[in-house]
């Protein structure tokens, strides 16, 4: 993973910065850090597009990390696609704020792949579950409740952040152990 380590370490930053965002929108009941998460959705779209320049005039070396580019920016995507959801009225749900919580700590572990620290993959897989459980108790007791179904748009767009991040963790772990088996002597 020798030229795209840069952008990958930038878009894994963009990646939790936007996790970030959304946990502190979805705590304070605010929509108000919307515009944040497109300042960095905007950011990250133009890191994409100069990756890919890269990668097109370089045609003859095989694009390495592209495809850990494109899942980190997804999960920004997603991030703000979940953050246009919030409903101005937003009351204080636990599960909510458990959920966002626990994106945030799967946000975190990109960046920590990329700079080869050890990963406990046990809590990265826990993290995920806790947010699987606190998105089926959004949607049992919240979203199936009279009035409860305006927040399935939003569960349904945090359940894909979710799910893309996991992706993006994975493509990072494929990548990185790809790459540490090709750069030992």
């Amino acid at each position: 993973m020798n030229q795209p380590i840069p952008l990958l370490a930038a878009l894994a930053e963009h990646t939790q910065n936007a996790a970030a965002h959304l946990a502190k929108a979805t705590e304070e009941r605010s929509r108000a850090l919307v515009a944040e998460i497109s300042d960095i959705n905007r950011q990250v779209l133009s890191d994409l597009a100069d990756a890919e320049r890269h990668a097109y005039r370089n045609r003859g070396t095989p694009p390495i990390g592209m495809a850990s580019a494109y899942r980190l920016a997804n999960c920004v995507h997603r991030a703000f696609s979940a953050a246009m959801l919030l409903p101005e009225d937003l009351p204080f749900l636990p599960p909510l704020c458990e959920i966002t919580a626990c994106h945030l700590a799967l946000a975190e572990y990109p960046a920590r792949l990329l700079r080869g620290a050890h990963v406990d993959f046990f809590s990265m897989h826990l993290a995920a579950n806790k947010g699987r459980g606190a998105h089926a108790v959004l949607l049992m007791n919240y979203c199936s409740t009279p009035g409860g179904g305006r927040l399935i748009p939003l569960a349904l767009a945090l359940e894909a952040h979710r799910n893309v991040l996991e992706l993006a963790c994975e493509q990072l772990l494929l990548e990185t152990t790809q790459a540490c088996k090709f750069e030992k002597p």
